[in-house]
């Protein structure tokens, strides 16, 4: 069995991640956490992006990782970072490729308006997984 974390670069994450490691611990499977960078995206329409800004992307992308790399450092957990305008994408587009059989994420609860004008990304994946989803609740 292939479980894939799906984790956005908060501490909430940290949380899905542990259901996920739980999880493969009982069946005996295989591993992934999966982390999309969208911040240089989203801001494209702010024009150029200044070096400084997209170094402090960087770095907080890196703290992310390093996180994620420290909570699964006795596992045998791969941990993998992409970029992609649309996170939900890419993960549905990763558990396809990596033929992933569960996909845990996280559903930190968006806002009313947020979830009408863009929806979530967990629930983007629910409807567009090819394998079964896990949403940990927050």
């Amino acid at each position: 069995m292939k479980i894939l974390a799906a984790l956005d670069q908060s501490e909430y994450g940290t949380l899905v991640l542990k259901k996920a490691m739980d999880m493969a611990a009982k069946e005996n499977a295989e591993l992934t956490a999966l982390t999309i960078s969208s911040a240089p995206y989203n801001n494209l329409y702010l024009g150029e992006v200044s070096g400084n800004f997209l170094e402090k992307i960087r770095k907080g992308l890196q703290e992310a990782v390093q996180r994620i790399k420290e909570q699964v450092q006795a596992a045998n957990v791969e941990v993998v970072v992409e970029e992609s305008p649309s996170p939900a994408d890419a993960i549905v587009a990763y558990a396809e490729k990596h033929g992933i059989d569960l996909i845990v994420i996280g559903n930190k609860g968006a806002g009313a308006v947020e979830r009408f004008l863009i929806g979530s990304v967990s629930s983007k994946v629910v409807t567009h997984s090819p394998c079964s989803v896990m949403v940990v609740k927050k």
